[in-house]
């Protein structure tokens, strides 16, 4: 990294004409703001933002004193979190993309830029003869991880506590480390058998948590006294478990919430009082969404409420306590307000104000006058005007389950959508969720004319246990999910059914491809970016990976029969594909290995289908790189026309 002196304009303003259709490239922008975080007294603001089409971290004095300074980012670095730890220290995590031993991965690290001296420095570095070369025993050490931070020591502005180890990759310590020279010193040593550590809102390390990476591990939990130095087994505190979902500590160092379903199917938050070794008292449990998370007061001294996400991101505060964000929230109806930072004193509140049809962007509010000043637009070029309209659906599967989804409708369409282009866009992990909130590709799809939808199918998250399970105990089942909402368009004469496509992004990509082969009576064209497209294969690549075989044991589920993991792998059926058939993949994706779009292409050529294919080379699995994404938009408008046609519903 380095740093120069640069001028910036604060607020950006956005000078689009209205209902203009945006050109591709304004879609294939990375986001205008990443992250940002306000100093302990208000008087700085750093932000992780684009700075022509690559992330750097701008630091601003609020009160115009001083010129802003940059931070710029080398080539293939991507952010993840600012933190202020002090008035003159800025902490940026990021991350980076590499091969090790033929095996894509990613290696996470911690820059420190010190304002007095204007000097930076990568906060913890592996000794590379460590790192890349030797072997512990005989398995290889190479460390990726070293920006895990397990509390930020508020108290402490000099240090934050950070989980590595000099000695052995399996076995992370408990390391102080000082913000400024990177020095460390071990508070405890690590365990092959322990993964996470959780400290209490003193700043304490209470527990330990992990398995080892064997074939049938136990689960370890390690729990320390509140006021004491003695750590004991889980089977020292009647009722909790091994692999128990932890949140924290309320300000009370004996009180550990935990994750709990106590007899409903939605997950809850309880107390568990290691005093009195039971659970004393529920803190927070939703009967239709499970919790998220804990929210914790401004200086972070105590639990104030619980979050968790129905169509958007939800806050619950306890008791009658009342805060500026929920002021904001009643302000900006219709507007999810999500908190990013704030001062010490909470004089100062950064905020991204968005909605399902505006990209929104980055705010300074202050609490005490809710004057709210914007610092910048997250997506330059896409106005509010422009987006589509997003409605919450449900409709019903083969079996009578109701599925939950979203349905985004171009801008062009005033009343209830009627024979539209349509695309249908399941959501990638597949153990993740869509939400009613602003979505770059959905609305790309939008205003090409397209109707979107996007479907929570069985074996989302949020929904409750039986809903997970269905899906994830039977891959079929998330399929045939996605199916039937496209039948439930094209029977309501939503969707014009010579004119529905499907589209997905990783396992989005992967349901996709298989929709298209076992249904190519309903889709005219198959989109597939990053999509897994063999399933045995990538169960092989999990493998390459710690843990990686435990994962991959009950990855895939609902295919007992000899030859399910080939009907269900598209790169095994390629020669069925029709029609217009477009993939893509980055070559140093980790999450999904680039050899399984190599599979999916060499299959397609002995198909009749019309493929575009491309490929980007030293790119991860979200098309990180600006200018990728920008080519990335502009070649799916090419396969569209081509597919489709140009839509009447397209302004």
């Amino acid at each position: 990294m380095r740093a120069v002196i640069f001028s910036f304009i604060l607020s950006i303003v956005l000078s689009v004409s209205a209902f203009a259709k945006p050109p591709a490239e304004a879609f294939g922008q990375i986001p205008g703001v990443y992250d940002a975080a306000i100093s302990p007294d208000g008087k700085k603001l750093a932000i992780y933002q684009n700075m022509n089409g690559s992330y750097g971290i701008g630091i601003y004095w609020l009160d115009g004193s001083q010129k802003p300074t940059a931070v710029g980012m080398e080539e293939g670095v991507k952010p993840q979190w600012l933190y202020w730890p002090n008035n003159e220290v800025i902490l940026a995590s990021f991350w980076q993309s590499h091969k090790y031993q033929g095996t894509p991965l990613r290696t996470g690290h911690i820059y420190s830029f010190d304002l007095a001296t204007r000097k930076g420095r990568v906060l913890i570095k592996p000794d590379n003869a460590k790192s890349i070369g030797s072997r512990i025993g005989s398995t290889a050490f190479f460390r990726q991880f070293n920006n895990t931070v397990i509390d930020k020591l508020k108290d402490e502005p000099d240090h934050i506590l950070m989980s590595f180890s000099d000695d052995n990759v399996a076995a992370p310590d408990v390391q102080k480390v000082n913000v400024r020279t990177g020095n460390y010193k071990r508070q405890r040593r690590g365990s092959t058998n322990i993964q996470w550590w959780h400290t209490d809102l003193r700043g304490e390390v209470r527990v330990g948590q992990g398995r080892e990476d064997k074939s049938k591990p136990d689960w370890t939990l390690r729990i320390r006294d509140a006021d004491g130095d003695d750590w004991k087994s889980y089977k020292d505190y009647p009722g909790l478990s091994g692999n128990e979902d932890i949140y924290g500590f309320t300000s009370n160092p004996n009180e550990m919430i935990v994750g709990r379903y106590n007899g409903r199917d939605t997950l809850g938050l309880y107390i568990y009082d290691l005093a009195q070794k039971s659970i004393t008292r529920k803190l927070f449990h939703n009967d239709d969404y499970d919790v998220s998370s804990v929210v914790l007061s401004s200086d972070g001294s105590e639990i104030i409420g619980a979050s968790y996400v129905a169509d958007n991101n939800q806050i619950e505060l306890f008791g009658s306590k009342e805060s500026a964000m929920d002021a904001l929230r009643r302000k900006y109806d219709g507007y999810s307000v999500d908190y990013i930072d704030s001062s010490r004193d909470y004089s100062k509140v950064i905020v991204k104000l968005s909605s399902p049809s505006d990209p929104g962007g980055v705010f300074l509010v202050n609490p005490s006058t809710m004057d709210v000043k914007r610092i910048s637009g997250m997506y330059n070029g896409l106005e509010a005007a422009e987006m589509g309209e997003v409605i919450s659906v449900r409709y019903t599967a083969r079996d009578g389950k109701k599925i939950p989804a979203y349905v985004t409708v171009p801008v062009s369409v005033t009343s209830s959508p009627k024979s539209l282009p349509f695309i249908i866009l399941p959501h990638g992990g597949p153990y993740a969720r869509d939400s009613k909130s602003f979505d770059y590709l959905a609305q790309y799809f939008a205003s090409r004319g397209f109707g979107v939808l996007q479907m929570n199918f069985r074996g989302s998250a949020g929904y409750g246990k039986e809903f997970e399970e269905a899906g994830r105990q039977n891959w079929v089942v998330m399929q045939e999910d996605v199916e039937d909402g496209t039948r439930w368009l094209i029977e309501k004469g939503y969707a014009d059914p010579e004119r529905v496509c499907i589209a997905g992004w990783s396992y989005g990509g992967y349901a996709a491809l298989i929709a298209s082969i076992k249904n190519p009576d309903l889709y005219a064209c198959t989109i597939s970016m990053a999509g897994v497209t063999d399933l045995k294969d990538l169960i092989n690549d999990m493998k390459q990976y710690r843990f990686g075989t435990l994962t991959a044991k009950g990855f895939l589920k609902g295919f007992d029969a000899k030859d399910d993991l080939k009907v269900n792998s598209p790169a095994k059926r390629g020669e069925e594909m029709q029609g217009h058939v477009f993939i893509a993949h980055g070559t140093l994706d980790q999450q999904v290995h680039f050899d399984q779009y190599k599979r999916m292409k060499k299959s397609l050529k002995g198909s009749k289908a019309k493929v575009t294919a491309i490929e980007f080379e030293d790119e991860d699995h979200y098309l990180s790189n600006e200018k990728n994404r920008k080519k990335f938009f502009v070649e799916l408008d090419k396969f569209l026309k081509k597919a489709v046609g140009e839509s009447e519903f397209a302004r």
